[in-house]
């Protein structure tokens, strides 16, 4: 199974994007699986995420993560990106037990955070805007093309004891020593339509 990348021109326009949906709760016990979702695209400078997560009131603890491997040969190293529910933002390169701040390699990325009510119930969310120079600068390369695949999974998560529970946007092995972890890794393919 792969999450297709659509290669946009100019800015994203979201609706018209594929959307992932993070609905599998492995270790959760309980009927407490908050619905949450991801869009990805990439124009010509930047790569775009957009994570949401439906809840109602989440705790401070409440996290979306993206762990990105642009070299899909290599299990490491891999971008994680971590948003808070109060528009916090952790940017890391995990290569190994090393983990280096995006920031040391010269390059942030941009986040838009927002929270909202529709239909389907409340939400909090958030954009980021990743300029295409970091993943140049973490591999030596941008290898971002028509039919090029990267791997990664993505994560909703909280450790708060009352609502804790990690779901992920591709299933997970509970076998790994690390099961959210590379080896949970899937493929992302970039299409031009």
């Amino acid at each position: 199974m792969d999450f297709k990348i659509s290669m946009v021109k100019g800015q994203p326009v979201w609706d018209a994007l594929p959307v992932g949906k993070i609905i599998y709760y492995p270790l959760e016990k309980r009927d407490y699986r908050p619905f949450a979702q991801v869009r990805m695209c990439v124009n010509e400078t930047d790569f775009f995420l957009r994570l949401w997560a439906f809840e109602t009131r989440p705790s401070p603890e409440s996290v979306l993560m993206a762990r990105l491997a642009f070299a899909p040969d290599q299990k490491e190293p891999y971008l994680q990106i971590r948003v808070d529910s109060f528009g916090g933002m952790d940017c890391t390169v995990q290569d190994g037990e090393k983990k280096t701040p995006l920031a040391l390699y010269g390059v942030l990325p941009q986040l838009h955070s927002y929270r909202g009510e529709d239909l389907e119930g409340e939400y909090w969310g958030v954009v980021v805007t990743l300029p295409r120079s970091a993943v140049q600068k973490i591999y030596g390369t941008d290898p971002i093309a028509p039919g090029y695949a990267m791997r990664g999974n993505l994560y909703k998560e909280d450790t708060a004891p009352k609502s804790s529970h990690r779901g992920s946007l591709f299933p997970i092995d509970l076998e790994q020593e690390d099961p959210f972890g590379p080896a949970s890794f899937q493929p992302f393919v970039f299409v031009n339509y």
